[in-house]
This record gives C-alpha cells, sequence and structure tokens, in this order.
C-alpha cells in the first residue's frame, strides 16, 4: 500500500486553488467541481518545482492528492 499526501486547497469567493505543499504559493491551478485528472502536473513559478497530483470530482478541499514532487531545476 502506498501512502498519498493530500495537497492544500484553499476557498476563496473566485473559487477552489491548489496550494504548493513546498512553498505555500497559492493559485497554481483553480478547481471546479467537475475537475479531474490522474498524473497531473503543476509547475509552481515561486520554488521550481513540478508537482504531478491526482484529482478527484467534488467539492471537498481534501480531493487533491500528490503522486511526486520533481525537484527544482537546474
Amino acid at each position: 500500500m502506498t501512502k498519498t499526501a493530500i495537497v492544500p486547497c484553499f476557498s476563496t469567493p473566485l473559487g477552489v486553488f491548489v496550494s504548493c505543499p513546498i512553498c505555500k504559493s497559492k493559485r497554481l491551478m483553480r478547481l471546479y467541481p467537475e475537475t479531474t485528472g490522474a498524473g497531473v502536473a503543476l509547475y509552481c513559478r515561486r520554488c521550481k518545482r513540478e508537482l504531478v497530483v491526482d484529482i478527484q470530482p467534488g467539492n471537498s478541499l481534501n480531493r487533491v492528492n500528490l503522486r511526486a514532487i520533481n525537484p527544482a531545476g537546474g
């Protein structure tokens, strides 16, 4: 069994957004209730890392699971 970490999300009047779990930068990606995806790559412009996440549909804030973190590029 593999452990999965939940990527932090936050809700604003504009919608639900994914935050970077490394540097806590906000607004990496906007999530709608019907947003789904497996192996979605998100790039953080602040810490220069790429996150690979799985997104389940729904309205909860804990529906984004971290799959991998690629180190900062040179």
